[in-house]
């Protein structure tokens, strides 16, 4: 497969022409050493920070950023991307071994809440930050900043999705609860959902595109099963759970089997694409530890991790048994992401708690 190389210069050649100082690229309230990127490469029996950011300053490091978001090329498991809280965005061509920052000032710095790469065109890269949704198509050597501007006070783009199979089509979520959707990839938007909460989650069926789950932070699930003409509220008797409809997050496995949520009550599962949900049995209690981060194996449905602060928990037999380890981080683990080639390779992304 043809590697696409983003305006960077080596690692190797910036650490001989910096030398080895280090910067930090956190922001206020940031100067805990434990944060930005931690990688395993044994299903979390060891870990490794990946925070390395060569700069014109120097050799910078993630170590106090809040890390939010993290994407991994569909069509290419060594490159990512990241966003911050606080630095913007960040990218990686090499397995996170090191992170570049993009040339324009206006990705270097706020918060970026979802990074999308195109799956028809890997230099296409959308970027949600703050009232705008963010385009480029050159491996983030230009950015296009009109491609959805939202006009509204204190309105915000904080969800993104993209359609695998239908070109140019492509999905945002708003703070206030709007979800939207463009079918020429951003030209012109049509509103398709009202919430009247945060928008924190948009899932695109991995086998059927016009399957949809959209969740809030308060209202639990919606699905459509026509690319989002019709809704329905899903979830039956789950959702009556402690905690249940305050979904932080979705994922699922290659062909969409199944589904996982983490919501203030726990993990959620559902084999039928969100129409029903079950709650996986933990070692916490609900509501003792706030989950976020979770992930599925891309093979193995029943082999699942997730992440709280200081411990990273795994289970090979669909979570009748976990085992956990000790993760390096007391900050909470926001986003992780599994290697789609080798599910023992395993990516958290650390942010400081708001809460």
């Amino acid at each position: 497969m043809k590697k696409t190389f983003y305006p960077i210069f080596s690692v190797v050649f910036l650490l001989i022409l910096l030398g080895a100082g280090c910067s930090q690229l956190g922001g206020k309230g940031s100067k805990a050493p434990d944060g930005g990127v931690f990688k395993t490469t044994d299903a979390g029996k060891t870990w490794v920070t990946a925070n390395i950011v060569p700069t014109a300053q120097g050799i910078g490091t993630l170590a106090t950023t809040n890390v939010i978001s993290m994407e991994v090329d569909p069509q290419d498991n060594g490159v990512f991307f990241l966003g911050s809280r606080e630095s913007g965005v960040l990218y990686s061509d090499d397995a996170t071994a090191s992170w570049r920052l993009p040339r324009q000032a206006v990705l270097k710095e706020g918060s970026v809440y979802a990074v999308e790469v195109d799956p028809f065109d890997r230099c296409t890269v959308y970027i949600a930050k703050g009232s705008r949704l963010y385009k480029s198509t050159d491996c983030l050597r230009t950015v296009d900043d009109e491609t959805y501007v939202e006009t509204r006070a204190g309105v915000s783009v904080v969800r993104l999705a993209l359609d695998w199979y239908t070109k140019g089509t492509i999905w945002i979520g708003l703070n206030n609860g709007d979800v939207l959707k463009s079918t020429d990839a951003g030209k012109t938007w049509k509103s398709v959902l009202k919430l009247g909460k945060e928008v924190s989650q948009i899932l695109i069926s991995n086998k059927d595109s016009r399957q949809i789950i959209i969740t809030s932070y308060a209202l639990g699930f919606q699905r459509s099963s026509d690319g989002g003409d019709n809704w329905e509220k899903v979830g039956g008797d789950t959702m009556k759970l402690n905690g249940a409809q305050q979904v932080y997050s979705l994922t699922q496995n290659s062909d969409a089997s199944v589904v996982l949520a983490t919501t203030k009550y726990g993990i959620l599962r559902s084999k039928d694409f969100g129409l029903n949900w079950e709650a996986l049995k933990l070692l916490t209690s609900p509501g003792q530890v706030v989950i976020r981060a979770v992930g599925i194996s891309p093979k193995d449905a029943n082999t699942i991790y997730y992440a709280v602060n200081s411990t990273f928990f795994r289970t090979t037999d669909g979570g009748q048994t976990w085992q956990t380890q000790k993760f390096p981080s007391l900050r909470v683990p926001r986003t992780l992401v599994i290697d789609p080639k080798d599910s023992a390779v395993v990516y958290v992304g650390v942010a400081e708690a708001t809460e």
